[in-house]
């Protein structure tokens, strides 16, 4: 857990900042401005952690390596990659929730969310072990993730564009793996071999996406700001 929420730092250090824009966006009443952001930011996130998601799917063995010397990791850090999307978006609407004053709906997802897992793992981890710790884990971020969303928008009618946030970070990602496999990268430092292969498939992505949707991303970005 503690390697694929390594990037969650970079969400968390501006996520703190919505509160306070959200508060002083809802106190003025600027509904369409509230929107707007909102559909940023989430586009924005949703680009972030594909990627970051595509990072661990694809070098998880190379990471597990890397960091603890061992292999064995690296199917775990596989198996648990796919949250990483709902992680990092559920820390996004977090912050949102608290910004527009539903800190009490955020409290009580927490406490549901809570309920449920030690549940999970009372009575199941007993029974399938760590596959029933990696269930309590699914369920866990799912069902946060699934409530806060819903109450996010009762109070904004904010939009998902399925295609743009997140059928081309997927397909930049694909596309970005296959020209990867086109460069073969053989450096004597098998760390250093990783990071620059890691960094290759970030400035893929990012060119992937460009070529992709650039003038879309520009438009909505140009909107933001």
């Amino acid at each position: 857990m503690p390697v694929i929420m390594f990037a969650n730092v970079l969400i968390s250090s501006f996520s703190g900042l919505l509160v306070p824009e959200f508060s002083r966006l809802l106190a003025g009443g600027n509904s369409n401005r509230l929107k707007t952001v909102c559909d940023t930011i989430f586009k924005v996130t949703f680009i972030f952690s594909i990627c970051v998601t595509g990072v661990f799917v694809i070098f998880s063995n190379e990471i597990s390596l890397m960091i603890y010397q061992s292999i064995e990791a690296g199917k775990w850090i596989k198996i648990l990659s796919p949250l990483i999307f709902f992680m990092y978006i559920d820390n996004i609407i977090d912050n949102m929730l608290k910004g527009i004053n539903e800190q009490v709906s955020v409290m009580l997802c927490n406490i549901i969310d809570l309920v449920v897992t030690i549940s999970i793992i009372f009575f199941i981890v007993p029974i399938m072990g760590m596959y029933g710790y990696i269930l309590s884990i699914f369920v866990s971020e799912l069902l946060n993730f699934t409530i806060s969303s819903i109450q996010l928008k009762k109070k904004i009618n904010y939009s998902v564009n399925l295609k743009k946030f997140i059928i081309q970070p997927i397909l930049a990602c694909l596309m970005s793996y296959g020209l990867l496999k086109l460069i073969p990268i053989h450096i004597f430092s098998f760390s250093l071999n990783t990071i620059i292969q890691i960094a290759l498939f970030i400035l893929f992505y990012l060119m992937c996406l460009l070529l992709i949707d650039g003038k879309g991303m520009y438009a909505r970005l140009k909107t933001f700001y």
